[in-house]
């Protein structure tokens, strides 16, 4: 078994100068940050004069992170605090705020830090402190003086932030998939503070310094599963129920993140435990114990709230025949989009979903019964897609389809990963393209997770050239790669 360098969760800085919003991943355990003219070995490189050519360093310690000053002209500001090379580390916690400005200026730089890797997704800036408003809407259609965020999850008047004299409060204006303040669910008017971090369905808006800086529709969720099991009642036919044993774990405390937009295989043989991993981590099923977070909200406590955000093909279409691809995507959109989304905009959103399949106008208007085994099952991906869920799980897409159409699907799966920014899980047992994925899972028999990682460390991992000489391995060495997996990548 060959040794694969451990990985460790980064997080990222979202960077605001002068009005403009850029990102950085933090892909080191320390992190240098400089000018832009500054040493070669400097990570992060900001143009701006207030900046030193070695300013300071991000670092990691265990799964904290700090922020050091390197004796820096103008200082360091860190959540209000002054560090200026005193040898001192400012902790960081999800939105920690770094400023660094000249005396005379209120911030020349500002930086946002998260645990979380929000380096592909595009951000904005909204200022709330201009002198003059007094309301901020947050919606769907709300006018540009406002927030407008065009995503058919959120409401036309999805919320609104109100002015109390230096405070600002915002207010859910009930709408139908709600919004989370710090990750708990908003229920009345709440006054802000300083780094506060609201969420509208993949929507995070952060608050700080009188501004909202938010990022744009279509990011990819963040999936963690952590210490997910599955206890179930032992069939009296199971030979271990004889023996006294009448319960059986069939998932044992699997502990993976799935990065937001990637394109993520589940593997393994039969009684692995694949469809019942899926079902607990789109929430179709509870686990025994154990917790699923998609971008860091309970997925079982806040269940009514994000099974919205979900989308499901299971392995037999529930697709009616005897109308047209369209005419059902019509009715499932009059269904599943909010009841305040217009005709036009419920028009707009079906084209939007056949481009990213590629469906054309003779699919379309053909009645569902007569479309071939592929474009039917593009038509029940666009069935899901249509409520622009941020993550889709996919249970054996592939099956039936012969490998010029399995090929297709798979590339279509994969742009809508990448190119449309969704976090798409697929169960598959053909092997073919499995070098189109970013992550694949390998599950051995008992559902215990032996391996979570890119094709290419699995063929590394397991020394091997073809892919189905994994499963014979992880059957007849389960505990030796489950092992592996927990001690290198399990938390």
């Amino acid at each position: 078994m060959a040794t694969i360098a451990k990985r460790t969760k980064n997080g990222s800085l979202i960077i605001l100068i002068q009005g403009k919003v850029t990102t950085e991943k933090l892909t080191k355990d320390q992190t240098v940050i400089g000018r832009v003219s500054s040493l070669p070995d400097v990570d992060v490189k900001l143009d701006s004069p207030v900046i030193s050519k070695l300013h300071g360093t991000i670092f990691k310690q265990g799964e904290q992170y700090f922020f050091a000053d390197a004796g820096s002209t103008n200082g360091t500001f860190v959540d209000g605090q002054f560090y200026q090379g005193n040898g001192n580390a400012a902790p960081l916690s999800e939105g920690s705020v770094i400023e660094i400005r000249s005396k005379n200026e209120q911030f020349g730089v500002l930086m946002i830090f998260s645990v979380y890797d929000y380096s592909r997704q595009k951000w904005n800036i909204k200022y709330l402190e201009d002198g003059c408003t007094n309301q901020v809407y947050v919606g769907r259609t709300v006018g540009p003086d406002n927030l407008e965020i065009p995503s058919v999850q959120m409401s036309r008047q999805h919320g609104v932030f109100l002015r109390d004299q230096k405070q600002w409060i915002y207010q859910d204006l009930n709408s139908k998939n709600g919004t989370f303040l710090n990750r708990v669910a908003v229920k009345g008017p709440v006054y802000l503070k300083e780094k506060d971090i609201l969420q509208i369905v993949n929507i995070k808006i952060i608050y700080t310094r009188g501004m909202l800086i938010y990022n744009l529709p279509n990011a990819g969720c963040e999936l963690r599963i952590d210490n997910i099991s599955k206890v179930v009642k032992c069939p009296k036919t199971d030979p271990s129920y004889k023996t006294g044993n009448h319960k059986k774990c069939i998932l044992d405390r699997v502990n993976v993140t799935i990065e937001p937009s990637e394109f993520v295989a589940v593997l393994g043989g039969s009684g692995a435990g694949k469809t019942t991993f899926l079902n607990c981590i789109n929430g179709y099923e509870e686990a025994t114990s154990g917790a699923v977070y998609m971008d860091g909200i309970n997925l079982y406590t806040h269940k009514d709230t994000l099974k919205k955000q979900i989308g499901y093909v299971p392995q037999e279409d529930l697709l009616r025949n005897g109308i047209s691809v369209r005419q059902t995507l019509r009715y499932i959109a009059r269904m599943r989009l909010p009841a305040d989304v217009s005709k036009e905009e419920r028009e707009r959103r079906i084209d939007q979903t056949f481009y990213m399949l590629g469906l054309d106008e003779k699919c379309q208007a053909s009645d569902v019964k007569k479309v071939s085994g592929g474009q039917r099952k593009r038509v029940s991906i666009a069935s899901e897609l249509v409520s622009d869920p941020p993550i889709l799980f996919l249970d054996e897409p592939t099956s039936g389809l012969d490998p010029e159409t399995e090929t297709n699907l798979i590339a279509s799966l994969r742009n809508l990963a990448h190119a449309h920014e969704k976090t798409v899980i697929v169960i598959t047992h053909t092997l073919k393209n499995i070098d189109m994925f970013d992550k694949i899972l390998f599950f051995a028999p008992g559902g215990k997770l032996c391996f979570a990682g890119s094709p290419e460390e699995a063929y590394e991992l397991f020394q091997v050239k073809d892919m189905t000489e994994v499963y014979k391995i992880v059957r007849e060495y389960t505990s030796v790669f489950e092992q592996h997996y927990r001690e290198n990548y399990g938390r």
